[in-house]
């Protein structure tokens, strides 16, 4: 009996010791996990297979060294004075992300780039406070706190930082005390564009990055030393190719003083491939239309003039349609050389239509002056004609009966031998009434205009495939002996 109740006595007592350890452990457990050690083994800290920082024993957390190192009352940090009395040097790098767009008529583009920079503020070293990291990512809030260079984009339209879902701001500090922040940003900035050439143009794009409140004396701005500029993708827009992207600087004087000025320079050049096909084809096609006109004959004028005044229509309007989204400026561009050109083809033939028509209208009033001539002599006992010699310049008289008319003469001949009668009384007109000028300046008589049609249909190509060849080569090849990496100012 006594046996049994020394083993429930046991028991119990194992019960009890088992119940405290349980308890210990979950307070332990729970202290572990709501309260952060601020000193730890310096050599206990690592890094897990995913990258992460495991805090362990005898370093400083994050927070409790940024406390010290802005903290005014402890470290006497001040966000208004300088870090370094002799000037700052401000290192700055940019990420191009995207361009989204470029504007003829507004004159400007889009861009969505990362802007780096990087300075040193000896006042934020943390080396010395034992802290678990070499550098710290921190909350952009705090920038509030800190120096900075108080940077802008000079020349922009618009900028402002991305906020989705919060501001896109990235802010790093070394052990060293270098500061480095980023900053994802969407600017729209000018693009004033030289629009001689286009659509065979070369756009030069620039963005203007400085500090606005210190000049060279207390900020110095300057380019990294590599890669100052990296494009992150592709930059692919419909009507332009991203040539190159350039960085430059200088000091630009101000009232105030002088200021690092860091420029970007987009250079652009335009894909005219469309304006191939929208605007060079067709109007290709009006031109060639218009010279069909010299094969219709001379016969057809009502034909010939509305062929013509239809093309100079349609070319107008094929004009102004390529012309209606581009900015009104007051010099000539490359398409309106061509375009105006092609309208001056279409004017020509329209010019050579009336000369045709005159020509020909002058021809038929000979050839009825010249049968009604002929009808009146017919009934005449006697006329003039040339017998049978075409060289012989002597009329000579041939009786003919007004009663006995018939297609014989009485010296045998047929009335056919004589048909240029009208021109040998012609001859005569002309003799009495050639102009004075005509004498001193010597005109052919024999343009005819059949024989202007033929010359037209050769000429007007051919003057055509020669402009062509000048124009496309001189526009087309210009890229080749310009220097297009020149940046712009």
């Amino acid at each position: 009996m006594a046996s049994f109740y020394s083993f429930k006595f046991y028991k119990t007592i194992a019960g009890i010791c088992l119940f405290t350890s349980c308890v210990w452990n979950v307070e332990v457990t729970s202290a572990s996990l709501y309260d952060w050690p601020t000193k730890h083994t310096a050599s206990d800290y690592g890094q897990d297979r995913y990258g992460n920082t495991i805090y362990k024993q005898g370093c400083t957390h994050d927070i409790d060294v940024v406390n010290q190192l802005v903290d005014f009352d402890k470290s006497g940090y001040n966000k208004h004075k300088l870090p370094k009395p002799n000037g700052m040097k401000v290192r700055v790098d940019t990420w191009i992300q995207a361009i989204t767009s470029i504007s003829e008529s507004t004159q400007d583009f889009e861009v969505d780039l990362y802007i780096n920079e990087m300075w040193e503020d000896p006042r934020l070293r943390f080396d010395h406070l034992n802290p678990c990291k070499p550098n710290m990512s921190l909350d952009n809030s705090l920038l509030d706190k800190l120096w900075t260079p108080n940077t802008c984009f000079v020349n922009s339209k618009e900028a402002f930082i991305h906020q989705s879902p919060f501001t896109n701001i990235f802010l790093m500090i070394y052990n060293n005390g270098s500061v480095w922040t980023n900053y994802r940003v969407k600017l729209t900035g000018p693009c004033q564009m030289e629009l001689q050439r286009f659509p065979m143009d070369v756009q030069k794009c620039s963005l203007t990055f400085e500090s606005f409140n210190y000049n060279v004396a207390e900020v110095h701005m300057v380019w990294a030393d590599i890669n100052p500029i990296s494009i992150l993708g592709a930059t692919e827009l419909p009507d332009f190719t991203l040539v190159d992207v350039l960085a430059t600087s200088e000091e630009t004087k101000y009232p105030a003083g002088y200021w690092d000025e860091l420029t970007i320079t987009f250079i652009f050049k335009r894909r005219y491939g469309w304006y191939i096909f929208q605007g060079y084809i067709p109007a290709y096609l009006i031109i060639i239309i218009s010279w069909i006109s010299f094969y219709l004959g001379t016969m057809a004028l009502p034909a010939r003039t509305m062929l013509g005044v239809n093309a100079l229509i349609a070319m107008t309007f094929q004009f102004g349609n390529i012309i209606s989204n581009l900015p009104r400026v007051s010099y000539i561009k490359a398409i309106d050389i061509w375009m105006l050109s092609g309208m001056t083809f279409i004017f020509a033939s329209l010019l050579e239509l009336a000369v045709v028509g005159h020509l020909s209208h002058v021809k038929m009033r000979k050839q009825q002056h010249a049968k009604l001539e002929i009808a009146s002599h017919r009934s005449s006992p006697i006329f003039w004609s040339r017998k049978y010699d075409p060289k012989s310049k002597t009329p000579q008289r041939l009786p003919l009966a007004n009663d006995q008319w018939n297609d014989q003469n009485p010296l045998g001949g047929s009335l056919r031998d004589v048909t240029d009668l009208s021109y040998s009384f012609h001859e005569l007109q002309l003799k009495r009434t050639v102009p004075l000028w005509h004498k001193l300046i010597p005109v052919k008589q024999d343009w005819d205009p059949e024989r202007i049609d033929r010359m037209s249909a050769i000429c007007f190509p051919l003057i055509f495939i020669l402009f062509n060849i000048f124009y496309w080569g001189y526009y087309v090849g210009y890229s080749r002996f310009t220097d297009i990496r020149k940046p712009a100012h």
